[in-house]
């Protein structure tokens, strides 16, 4: 007789599916909330279901290129919206146009999460889940991960 688990206990042995509840998912993202992305209800809805989510992004700056009201840049910071767990780096804020600003907005980012995402995503995750709009470098941060962990990794690639 097999005995039953505690509730969010893991089984490496079963297969993972999206119906169960003791899922923790990562996902990696430059843009979530309050930045309005099909993310943030991706997110939501995961722990609707029971899992337990956290995202690593940046600071909220998308469309405008202004860090959001309520917000100041410093270093890794930690919030909790919906259930959900919000990791924060800091990175080079998009600005008012300029191609070069917003390369150096991509690239801080993937650095930055890629630096600071293994001390920061400390624990358990069953699923590394990156949110991809544009440039390919949020990868960079999100397959790292994945492989220190040694878990499996979505690419979710909207552009």
């Amino acid at each position: 007789m097999e005995m039953p688990r505690p509730h969010g206990a893991l089984d490496r042995n079963r297969p993972r599916s999206f119906g169960q509840v003791d899922m923790h998912v990562l996902i990696v993202s430059q843009y979530f909330w309050p930045e309005t992305f099909r993310i943030n209800d991706i997110a939501a809805d995961l722990v609707q279901r029971g899992h337990q989510v956290s995202v690593l992004t940046g600071y909220p700056n998308y469309p405008s290129g202004r860090l959001f009201t309520g917000y100041q840049m410093g270093g890794v910071s930690r919030e909790v919206q919906a259930g959900v767990e919000i990791i924060r780096i800091p990175l080079v804020l998009r600005g008012e146009g300029g191609g070069m600003r917003l390369m150096l907005n991509y690239l801080s980012f993937a650095v930055a999460a890629t630096l600071l995402g293994p001390f920061w995503c400390r624990g358990r995750y069953d699923l590394v889940l990156c949110y991809q709009l544009s440039p390919l470098t949020v990868g960079l941060p999100a397959a790292v991960l994945a492989a220190l962990k040694r878990i499996p990794m979505l690419f979710w690639v909207q552009d």
